[in-house]
């Protein structure tokens, strides 16, 4: 029975910490009111969380530049974001890439962490694809860890690995609807991650171009920290059980 029980227990999975990061205007408040702003939250377990917005809206021969954007409440619970180009109107203060500019403009979040995270929700409150309304065609990219992370003054496909930085596209997904909704089905773990409207850069086929989502949540998960040493690990638990069914078994002799 003892080596059942430390075979199970030495079997068992690391448990995950599950972090909701909820957007609200009434407790939370923004670094500024301009460009480069940036919003900062803690998760009850400590994690800490910081949100800027950026956009492609430095106008250059051949694909147009990154540059920081403004954040806002797109709603009272939802983050938007106003790049350079745009105003503050429906639905440009969204996370969109509405644009009259020829090379179109993608606005992204960059929702960067002091510790690695699988982002594994989003949850829009407002989202448009084109003419339709309540969902959005929208691009996920994490941070490798390894290269250059900046995003100011490169191109979109600059950032990624296989241009000069060190982002990779986890997905692009066709029509999120509005509420919760799983992403990263790969589990990819980062401590940062861009997520916009779907940009083709990255690409997929989806429709281009008209796209927005005003983001009200997202839900994130760590691996529990292991226990302090005063307290057994698996693997040394199991030896504890092992030498107290030896004394029980000696003792009954």
């Amino acid at each position: 029975a003892a080596l059942g029980l430390a075979a199970a227990l030495n079997a068992a999975p690391a448990l995950a910490a599950v972090q909701t990061w909820n957007f609200d205007s009434s407790s939370q408040s923004f670094s500024s009111t301009s460009d480069g702003n940036t919003l900062s939250l803690t998760s009850s377990d400590g994690i800490n969380l910081v949100v800027s917005g950026w956009s492609d809206t430095s106008d250059i021969t051949g694909p147009d530049t990154i540059q920081t954007a403004e954040l806002i409440w797109a709603q009272s619970g939802a983050l938007g974001v106003v790049n350079r180009d745009e105003g503050t109107t429906s639905p440009d203060h969204s996370v969109d890439s509405y644009s009259s500019d020829s090379d179109g403009e993608y606005d992204m979040l960059l929702l960067t962490f002091d510790t690695a995270v699988n982002l594994t929700d989003v949850n829009f409150s407002w989202a448009r694809d084109g003419s339709v309304s309540d969902q959005a065609d929208v691009s996920l990219v994490a941070y490798s860890g390894v290269g250059d992370d900046t995003l100011n003054g490169k191109t979109w496909g600059d950032v990624l690995t296989s241009g000069t930085g060190g982002f990779n596209v986890v997905d692009n997904y066709a029509n999120i609807p509005l509420g919760y909704y799983a992403v990263n089905g790969s589990d990819v773990v980062s401590t940062q991650w861009l997520i916009g409207a779907y940009n083709p850069v990255f690409g997929g086929s989806l429709s281009d171009y008209g796209d927005g989502f005003k983001l009200s949540a997202i839900r994130t998960s760590t691996d529990d920290p292991p226990p302090p040493n005063d307290v057994p690990v698996p693997g040394s638990l199991p030896l504890v059980l092992l030498g107290l069914y030896a004394l029980r078994n000696r003792m009954l002799r």
